[in-house]
């Protein structure tokens, strides 16, 4: 006896749009992974930004440089007015003490410490500390000059204040003028004026006062031919020098000229007007002291009186040409922190621009992606762009749509199971009672696979009921009934054999939409490969811009390095400065002794002949001792000079060094960025992937369920075929039928 089947058929497995994706996403616990999209560009604009930061800073450092070195000069000009002052102090002070004026040389000596002091004071407020150095040395050698005799008609004094002039009064002007910046100074036009009105002209006026007084001095020591042997190479020495000091300053003041021409009625006329002098200084250099006695000496002050003029005039117009310049430097930084300050605002509204351009589809794509993850399939992104977000919006969008495709076919499949589960449940009802006996039952016909076989059973039960109410009709016509049931069963095995044929045809375009399906996730994981491959190229790219950054930090340090020793080799020169001065300041006094050697030798007469000669050779050897540390201390001055330019020149490269790591630093952040997008990239292909595997599974599982009703098809084949052959046993169980029919419930 059959029984009935109430355990309902499995229904088949359909994955929702929910459980996609992983339950899970794993998020990078880095610092920039926790920062937002519009964070992480806030920081790319703040990186933007510390270049042109820098750049602003060095603008305004270098004009400030600018500016300070022009106020240095112009607090030089001044400290050059107060050097005159001091000079034209000495010279009255030697000239009276000479002439015994005791009320002028004292007037004189206040007016030269007033100076002295203005100058010491003033170049240690503003910094000028080589140039307070040396004008304490120059008190000194005035306190000194004061201190010592007068000597003979004032030779002594006249002496003493030439070797003033030339060891220590015009080397303190050349220190003035290079710790003021005056002889540095970078332009071409008050670069010559400072080389003619405040180098060469208070050479010449100095070396001026010299002759001078050397000439005042012979008026008053005549016949002394011992004296004037000695103060005649003086007196031709200033001579030369004066006209090659006074030549240089001319040329120099036409190179200014034509540098700029508002110096030609100023400093050009002034310095043209010193031609006569130029005549007088070469009859002295030609003639010597005894002819040029001829000429009126009170000439040479006026000569030293009108070179004076002419410095003034110069120092004037520097002092003007300095404060246009200073004026113009600070419009100059005015300027360009104006524009900077314009190019900034351009660059931050841009900024805000882009990062709005990209924010805005940004965040538009991640709550498509939250709805999404939600399980709502009806998210879309809108594409406004044509850039990588427009590209990864449209294919959000594409992997939208083929989601919702696939769900309506899982839907639709999921509805079909249901439809067949519930037809096949309610046919096995009615096979329960039609082999219980009740013949009236029949099967609801349905549109699926399962109709067929329904349609086929239905036909047999009502055939059998017709079969088995002719039996209990007439049991005479059951061989024919037979025969009739044989045609019926062919047919029965005709619809079965049909059946099968079909759901065969449909397990082979189940397989052949599971190829396709599985075509289309064989594509996504070899897209999701590629991604991964970029991702490792852009990590290498980071590495080589990492290697880069550090061989810039290396060859920083070694830059570093070279600076250093460089300063170290200046400290040595300063050093080396120290010892030509004292060598230069034994030097000075060695010759002062040796002259008033000369001058005791010459009052001795003849007995002193002798001495007045080794003095003499230790003068000369003074001398030429002077002058070689004169030599030596320029040497060292231009070898300092060449060092702070070496000095400068790592100071570029170090900065030059600094910009390239900033840059190189500012590559391997893009690097970066362009490796976090790549793996967000792989990250949607590998989901995409999982997505198309899932749904390979479900057609697979749909062609299970197909094979399994062709299954049953061909079962009831054999079914059919065994009631064929039960048929023909009919014919010799009639009157076992005829008496089994009874039970039966047939139809009316």
């Amino acid at each position: 006896m059959l029984h009935k089947i109430t355990t309902p058929l499995p229904a088949p497995t359909v994955k929702r749009p929910d459980t996609l994706f992983g339950a899970t996403t794993q998020v990078s616990a880095g610092l920039l992974a926790r920062l937002s999209v519009s964070q992480k560009l806030a920081l790319s604009a703040a990186a933007f930004a510390l270049p042109i930061a820098a750049v602003m800073v060095l603008a305004v450092r270098i004009h400030q440089d600018n500016i300070g070195f022009a106020q240095r000069e112009v607090a030089g000009t001044a400290q050059v007015s107060a050097f005159q002052q001091m000079q034209a102090g000495m010279m009255a002070y030697v000239n009276a003490t000479t002439e015994k004026k005791t009320a002028e040389a004292a007037a004189a000596a206040t007016q030269v410490k007033k100076a002295l002091n203005v100058l010491t004071t003033e170049a240690g407020n503003q910094g000028l500390f080589d140039t307070r150095t040396a004008f304490e040395s120059v008190a000194s050698g005035w306190s000194s000059l004061q201190k010592s005799d007068v000597g003979s008609g004032g030779m002594i004094a006249v002496s003493s204040f030439t070797q003033l002039s030339k060891e220590q009064l015009l080397p303190g002007l050349e220190t003035l003028l290079q710790d003021a910046n005056l002889s540095l100074d970078p332009k071409v036009s008050s670069y010559n004026a400072i080389q003619s009105a405040l180098v060469k002209l208070p050479e010449v006026q100095l070396r001026l006062a010299s002759m001078y007084l050397l000439a005042d001095a012979l008026a008053r020591v005549q016949g002394q031919t011992a004296v004037v042997s000695i103060l005649e190479p003086q007196f031709r020495e200033e001579a030369i020098r004066a006209g090659v000091a006074l030549d240089a300053a001319m040329s120099a003041a036409k190179r200014a000229q034509r540098a700029d021409e508002s110096l030609t009625d100023s400093l050009g006329a002034v310095v043209n007007n010193l031609a006569e002098v130029r005549q007088s200084l070469s009859i002295g250099a030609t003639s010597g002291m005894t002819e040029y006695s001829a000429l009126q000496a009170d000439a040479l002050q006026a000569a030293s009186i009108q070179v004076g003029q002419a410095v003034r005039a110069g120092n004037a117009e520097i002092s003007r040409l300095l404060a246009a310049r200073l004026a113009d430097t600070r419009r100059l930084m005015l300027q360009q922190l104006a524009a900077l300050g314009l190019l900034t605002l351009a660059a931050t509204v841009l900024l805000l621009m882009i990062g709005r351009a990209i924010t805005r589809p940004l965040a538009g794509l991640a709550r498509a992606a939250g709805q999404l993850a939600r399980g709502d399939l009806d998210a879309e992104v809108p594409v406004t762009t044509r850039d990588e977000v427009g590209v990864v919006a449209g294919a959000f969008n594409d992997a939208i749509l083929k989601l919702r495709a696939n769900d309506e076919r899982n839907q639709v499949s999921l509805r079909e199971s249901e439809d067949l589960q519930r037809n096949i449940g309610a046919f096995l009802d009615v096979t329960m009672d039609i082999a219980e006996g009740d013949l009236t039952k029949r099967g609801t016909v349905s549109e699926d696979v399962l109709g067929n076989v329904v349609d086929s059973i239905n036909l047999m039960t009502e055939e059998l009921g017709s079969v088995l109410k002719s039996v209990q009709s007439a049991s005479q016509s059951v061989a024919l009934g037979s025969k009739e049931m044989l045609g019926s069963t062919a047919e029965i095995q005709q619809g079965a054999q049909l059946t099968a044929e079909e759901a065969q045809r449909v397990s082979e375009r189940v397989r052949a939409v599971t190829h396709a399906i599985r075509s289309m996730a064989q594509a996504a994981q070899a897209s999701a490969e590629t991604a991964q491959q970029a991702l490792l190229a852009s990590q290498q790219g980071e590495q080589a811009v990492t290697g880069t950054l550090d061989g810039m930090q290396n060859i920083r340090r070694e830059v570093q390095g070279i600076a250093k020793r460089i300063k170290t080799l200046g400290d040595r020169s300063l050093e080396i400065q120290e010892i030509v001065d004292t060598i230069s300041q034994i030097a000075r006094q060695t010759n002062l002794l040796a002259l008033n050697a000369s001058i005791e030798a010459a009052g001795a007469g003849e007995a002193g002949g002798r001495f007045s000669i080794v003095a003499d050779e230790v003068r000369k050897l003074a001398d030429t001792s002077s002058q070689a540390t004169a030599r030596i201390a320029g040497l060292i001055k231009t070898v300092q000079a060449e060092i702070q330019d070496v000095v400068v020149s790592v100071e570029d490269g170090t900065r030059e060094v600094e910009q390239g790591y900033h840059v190189a630093g500012t590559a391997g952040e893009r690097l970066r960025q362009i490796g976090m997008l790549s793996q967000q990239s792989a990250q949607l292909a590998d989901e995409i992937a999982q997505a198309t595997q899932a749904q390979v599974q479900g057609v697979e599982q749909m062609g299970v369920a197909v094979q399994s009703i062709a299954t049953v098809a061909r079962q009831s084949q054999s079914s059919v075929e065994q009631g064929r052959q039960t048929a023909q046993q009919l014919e010799q169980l009639a009157e076992e039928l005829n008496r089994s029919l009874e039970r039966f419930q047939l139809p009316a």
